[in-house]
């Protein structure tokens, strides 16, 4: 089981990960906000862009609770949550509005790798991996 740690922002969650830089060839730690009503998780266009994820993605359009938006699906090469490494991850790239809090969501097409608890009290996120059939 990892623990990683949460901190809270005007009442939203967010937790640090590391993207992987296909240009630099290291981890870029950034804060995301945890949101298990996302299905995919997304990633500011511009900082996958900076990383050297440059190839456009196929467009999607998306509903989401602010309503419809374009997305982009694109293929991070790994994501580090704590000790734990996926690779080849299924993303969303989009251009987050200038007054958002976040560069990206956490997803459950991530967080259903694990069974995970959230712990208010403590701030952190326990994932545990479980087999996916």
């Amino acid at each position: 089981m990892v623990k990683v740690k949460l901190s809270r922002v005007s009442g939203l969650l967010f937790l640090d990960i590391g993207l992987w830089s296909i240009k630099e060839s290291i981890y870029r730690n950034m804060a995301i906000m945890l949101d298990t009503g996302a299905s995919v998780t997304t990633i500011s266009e511009h900082i996958l862009y900076s990383l050297g994820y440059t190839k456009p993605g196929k467009a999607i359009l998306v509903t989401t609770a602010g309503g419809a938006v374009n997305v982009r699906a694109k293929t991070v090469d790994k994501i580090k949550i704590g000790a734990i490494e996926l690779k080849h991850v299924d993303v969303y790239s989009h251009v987050f509005p200038d007054e958002c809090f976040s560069d990206g969501v956490l997803g459950m097409n991530i967080l259903n790798h694990f069974n995970f608890k959230v712990d208010l009290d403590a701030q952190i996120i326990e994932l545990e991996a479980r087999k996916i059939t």
